[in-house]
């Protein structure tokens, strides 16, 4: 009876978290928490070990008990024998519950388990998906302690399948700067909901960027500068006080208004709208600074079936004063423009890339074979590369002087699509791995004058039929996908789950725009869409022009 009444409180957990509406997937935006926690006031409760369990029940149970970080998961502690070392922060490994199996030996002395896993999450809270249809066994030896079976040796970490996991993590991002000091750049992590709000604090201030964007960010907390105990306190007004060591107090402004604008970007999206930084409990001063804007003009920039090229009001093609002039003259056959549209970079229907400018110059960049549509960088330089050949990746000023850029893609085959995120800081591209194709990213390093790229960090390990992408959001990735003539649209979050829906019949290109996603088809037909639904916008389209931001 005890053992029935044990599997309802579980059950009637997760009939509770079911009623509530959790998202399990969805954008992780910069300055905002995931949607609906403001309204998760509740904790999976996990049980103990029960009376006379078996070593498999054990084992099972402890596990399952990965899902109660309260106390440092006091739970699951109770399944251990006295004395033995185990540290629940070590990993997360996010798993399929159904293909989860608990084999002991006969002798009830050793159990493994073996699982699918999904996912990770790595002690600094950065999430990784694993490779498809990777298995993996953890090992577990038990001994009786007081005639009970209790975990004698376990793996560092814990293991929660993958309903469960965004409701016992929570998403949050780490804000970094740009190299310039004029963007926020998110870096998402996952950590238990009730410790959200001081993990953040210490990945910023104590720790480093994600291991494949080190390198592209910059962190205004000097090296050293280390916080004043482990945790975030909320003051009566409901102000959250970050304590700093003396040492603070000899920085300059600048420096202080860049870490205050850190630590509240950051700590908004662990739920938190006021930061105050003190030491020995006074105020420091220092203010928020503004920042450059990552959105898209909400109309959008596109070339007409009569060779029109300019932005979309209504039914009718405005024209971009000179510039569109320019672009018209490259006979596009796709078009990325840079925030302010003082420039543009241009495939042409010759296969080459050029640049136009607002001035109404035009320069040829690129005549290699074989290449891709360009992306304009940060700096206004235009990035081109062959399909066939990943590593020759170059930039290019607008007027035509180029730059190799270094690690492009290793152990890649082919780029089928990449486009550079509007901070100026990361690029994502489809690429080709031994035969299978995959979504990476990478962080642009700048050192002196040289550029590279930095590790690859993937998002997906298998996107077959990926075609096309493009940032949506400062967090999320969009890919077109074709397979078996059926198209459809991979929403992959950079640090997190991503989702799958439907697009329009014939999708051909992608373009990220305010709050929304647009897609041309072959027919020329634009679509915008809101909420779920896909909306006709315009028809007799050439090209959808990729924006890396707006001029307002």
């Amino acid at each position: 009876m005890k053992r029935a009444f044990a599997g309802l409180s579980l059950l009637l957990v997760l009939v509770l978290s079911a009623c509530t509406g959790l998202p399990t997937t969805g954008y992780v935006n910069p300055g905002r928490g995931p949607e609906g926690d403001q309204t998760q006031q509740f904790a999976f409760v996990p049980d103990g070990p029960l009376e006379d369990a078996s070593p498999a029940e054990i084992v099972e149970g402890f596990l399952r008990a990965g899902s109660g970080p309260a106390d440092d998961w006091a739970t699951a502690k109770l399944f251990l024998a006295p004395g033995t070392q185990w540290d629940p922060r070590a990993r997360v490994t996010i798993d399929r519950l159904a293909d989860r199996r608990a084999t002991a030996v006969p002798d009830g002395t050793s159990v493994g388990v073996q699982l699918s896993a999904i996912a990770g999450v790595d002690a600094d809270g950065a999430y990784s998906p694993a490779v498809s249809g990777a298995t993996e066994t953890l090992s577990f030896t038990l001994a009786r302690v007081d005639d009970q079976w209790r975990i004698t040796s376990a793996p560092d970490g814990v293991v929660l399948y993958e309903e469960v996991f965004p409701t016992v993590y929570q998403a949050a991002s780490v804000a970094y700067f740009d190299p310039t000091w004029s963007f926020i750049v998110p870096d998402v992590r996952w950590f238990p909901r009730p410790l959200v709000a001081s993990r953040v604090t210490t990945a910023l201030v104590d720790g480093q960027p994600s291991a494949w964007l080190s390198g592209a960010v910059k962190n205004a907390f000097p090296d050293g500068l280390s916080l004043v105990g482990r945790s975030v306190t909320l003051s009566s007004s409901g102000v959250a006080q970050v304590q700093l060591p003396q040492a603070a107090l000899s920085l300059d402004r600048t420096t202080l208004d860049r870490m205050q604008t850190q630590l509240t970007r950051s700590l908004a999206t662990a739920g938190i709208s006021e930061v105050q930084m003190t030491v020995d409990g006074t105020p420091i001063a220092a203010t928020e600074l503004p920042v450059k804007v990552t959105r898209v003009d909400p109309s959008p920039a596109v070339l007409t079936t009569d060779g029109t090229f300019g932005v979309l009001s209504g039914e009718t093609v405005e024209t971009i004063p000179t510039l569109s002039d320019a672009v018209e003259s490259l006979a596009p056959t796709s078009v990325e423009l840079e925030a302010d549209r003082s420039l543009a970079a241009v495939l042409t229907q010759q296969g080459a890339v050029a640049s136009a400018l607002a001035d109404g110059g035009t320069f040829l960049l690129d005549d290699r074979a074989g290449l891709l549509p360009p992306s304009i960088d940060a700096t206004g330089e235009i990035w081109s590369v062959p399909r066939s050949a990943p590593s020759q990746l170059r930039a290019y000023t607008p007027q035509g002087v180029p730059r190799d850029i270094g690690n492009a893609w290793p152990d890649a085959s082919e780029v089928v699509s990449f486009q550079i995120s509007r901070d100026g800081t990361r690029i994502a591209a489809i690429v080709t791995v031994a035969g299978v194709r995959e979504v990476w990213l990478a962080g642009i390093v700048r050192e002196g004058n040289a550029v590279s790229l930095g590790p690859p960090h993937v998002l997906s390990f298998s996107e077959p039929g990926a075609f096309d992408l493009a940032w949506l959001d400062d967090t999320v990735v969009g890919v077109l996908t074709s397979v078996d003539g059926a198209a459809r649209l991979d929403e992959l979050n950079v640090g997190g789950r991503g989702t799958v829906g439907p697009v329009p019949e014939s999708a051909k290109a992608i373009a990220g725009g305010s709050a929304t996603v647009r897609i041309l088809d072959d027919s020329g037909r634009l679509f915008s869409r809101r909420g779920s639904s896909w909306t006709l916008v315009a028809s007799d389209i050439r090209v959808l022009a990729v924006q890396q931001g707006t001029t307002s």
